[in-house]
């Protein structure tokens, strides 16, 4: 069992290097047009989350890509003019599902606990006293 174990870690080690080799950066052109690919196959009007080159993250709504960019209005409590992002500035895009939880829906989770432990400290008490 030992000399598996040896075995498996040694060959670890040694195929390591050989893997991280073949992950190498992409050129930009060939990044630049996965990202144009990547926001052709968004739907218009999507939410998106975009980080780009110089750390800028916005959550937007998409508005617009054409071949050179994409076009986005940022989601905010003040209205913000729309913005356009090229390609080449890019290091994120993604659409955001949204599968956070609410204000409400966590006030609707808490009363409904609250209802819940009160309701059964009534009927224990009821059951105690009988």
């Amino acid at each position: 069992m030992r000399f598996f174990t040896a075995f498996v870690v040694i060959g670890a080690l040694v195929t390591s290097p050989v893997l991280l080799r073949a992950q190498e950066p992409l050129a930009p052109a060939v990044e630049t047009a996965a990202f144009q690919q990547l926001a052709a196959g968004i739907p218009i009007g999507s939410r998106i989350k975009v980080s780009t080159n110089d750390g800028r993250r916005l959550t937007a709504t998409l508005m617009a890509a054409d071949a050179q960019r994409i076009i986005v209005k940022r989601r905010s409590r003040v209205p913000e003019p729309a913005v356009s992002i090229a390609f080449a500035d890019l290091s994120e895009l993604r659409r955001d599902e949204g599968g956070g939880m609410s204000v409400g829906k966590a006030i609707g989770i808490g009363l409904a606990a609250g209802v819940g432990a009160i309701l059964t400290l009534f009927a224990i008490a009821v059951t105690v006293s009988d």
